[in-house]
This record gives structure tokens, C-alpha cells and sequence, in this order.
């Protein structure tokens, strides 16, 4: 009888033990939902006004700046004030190069020596030193990406369209190269009811949404521009929710932390 009920003890615990092993969280489930917007181009004066409109809601932004080399002592001491804010510059480019064309017809090599190193050098001279990077036009494959991830920690492409939360592109998957969701109003997928729809997947899901803008306005007038109506909304609900507003080199460090 004893033995019996020894055996039947040792059985309980490996079942138990199995159910609970089953039943681990993967990787996401402890993670803080959130949101990641980031910034295209060199809009500099524009994207530090909106960092006082938005300043109330304790937000953090990404702002990946291209022709840094025809900017003006403002707009890099502009820049070096929304670092100091606890924003993040990244990098998109010294000549705001399509990747695939350039590569097409020169060597990748000749790509690196135009476009990214004389970009790190000035923005290393300026204390603006980037560990990651935005394609311009969202223009990249894996022979791109093979080599940009040799420069940087993490990469960000573009994802566009409205489908179903679940199956979109545009959420942190713990991988150095990510994809970001235009809110620029011209896309035709704009929808400020679908981008927080997208935020409210993430915070049921524990997942950080990734999204990225041009030239943040009052009132949109051009292409690739974002209102700030937009980023309020966007903002807001992930202030009223307890959300977490992370800069993109955080996401790298997020998949180191595992």
C-alpha cells in the first residue's frame, strides 16, 4: 500500500511538473506593452517643436536623421537637446540612398563608403553616435540588411496596409530588424481608429507596435506628413494606459536580456 501511494506521489509531482512546463510564458508574456515611434529625414526644427507639444505625456521617440552633413549648427545642437530630452537620434543615410538601387549598380562596398561611414563619422564628431538605422524608402533586402547589421545593432524597415492586428508586421518580434507602420496621413492605410487598434493589441498582448512618421504638422497639407492630432492619440492612449514608450536601441537590448 505504501509503495503504492510512493508511486503514485512520484507520478503526481512529474505530471505536475510537466503541466507547469507547458505552461511557461513565452517570451513576450512579461514584457511591457508599448509603442516605438520614430522619425524620417531631416525635419529637425519640426521635430523639436512637437517634442514640446508632446512633452506632457513623458513620450519617447526615435528620430532617424539623413543629410546630416548639410545641417545646420541649430538643428545639430537641436538634435543633441532632444537626446539630452532622453529621445534617440539614429541614422537614415548620408544622401538619403535607395539601398537596392545603389546596389544594383555598385559595389556594396562603394554603398558603406558613401552613404553609412561618412555619416558615422560626423554624427561620432558631433556626440550623436548611432547604434541603429532606418532604409531610406524603406528600400532593402538581405544582402542589405547582412551588411547594416555588421554596422548597427538593429535596423527598421517599413510595413504598410490595415490587416487584422494579429497578422500585422509592425510588432517587436526579437529580432535586430524590425518594421515600422507609416502614420503619415497619405498612406492609404491611415486610420487613427486602426492605429489604436494596433496599440490596443499590443497592450492585450504584451507587444510593442512600431511606428514611423516624416514631418510631424498642425494641420497636413503635404506627403509625408503627420498631424498632431495623430501623435496626441497615439500618445495618449499609451499614457492613459500604462504603456511603456521604449526608443529603438532598446529593443536590441531587450533581445540581449533573454
Amino acid at each position: 500500500m505504501k509503495t503504492k501511494k510512493y508511486v503514485l506521489l512520484i507520478f503526481s509531482i512529474i505530471l505536475f511538473s510537466c503541466c507547469e512546463s507547458d505552461e511557461l510564458p513565452n517570451k513576450q508574456s512579461n514584457l511591457q506593452s508599448g509603442v516605438v515611434i520614430t522619425f524620417d529625414d531631416d525635419f529637425v526644427d519640426e521635430w523639436f517643436e512637437v517634442n514640446t507639444v508632446l512633452q506632457p505625456y513623458d513620450w519617447k521617440a526615435t528620430f532617424f536623421v539623413t543629410r546630416f552633413n548639410q545641417l545646420s549648427a541649430d538643428k545639430i545642437q537641436k538634435l543633441k537637446d532632444l537626446k539630452s530630452y532622453g529621445h534617440e537620434i539614429g541614422g537614415h543615410g548620408l544622401n538619403h540612398l535607395n539601398a537596392l538601387t545603389f546596389i544594383s549598380t555598385n559595389e556594396t562596398s562603394e554603398y558603406l563608403n558613401q552613404e553609412i561611414f561618412p555619416m558615422q563619422t560626423l554624427m561620432d564628431s558631433n556626440d550623436l553616435s548611432t547604434t541603429s538605422f532606418a532604409y531610406p524608402y524603406g528600400a532593402r533586402n538581405s544582402t542589405t540588411d547582412n551588411l547594416l547589421l555588421n554596422e548597427f545593432q538593429i535596423i527598421r524597415g517599413t510595413t504598410y496596409g490595415n490587416s487584422n492586428p494579429s497578422s500585422q508586421n509592425c510588432f517587436y518580434n526579437y529580432n535586430q530588424l524590425v518594421f515600422g507602420l507609416g502614420i503619415d496621413k497619405n498612406y492609404s492605410h491611415f486610420s487613427i481608429p486602426y492605429f489604436l487598434s494596433l496599440l490596443e493589441y499590443a497592450k492585450n498582448n504584451n507587444k510593442i507596435v512600431i511606428f514611423y512618421a516624416h514631418k510631424p504638422v498642425t494641420t497636413f497639407q503635404n506627403d509625408y506628413e503627420t498631424e498632431y492630432q495623430t501623435l496626441i492619440e497615439i500618445c495618449n492612449y499609451v499614457k492613459s494606459n500604462n504603456m511603456k514608450f521604449y526608443k529603438i536601441s532598446e529593443l536590441y537590448h531587450l533581445q540581449n536580456s533573454i
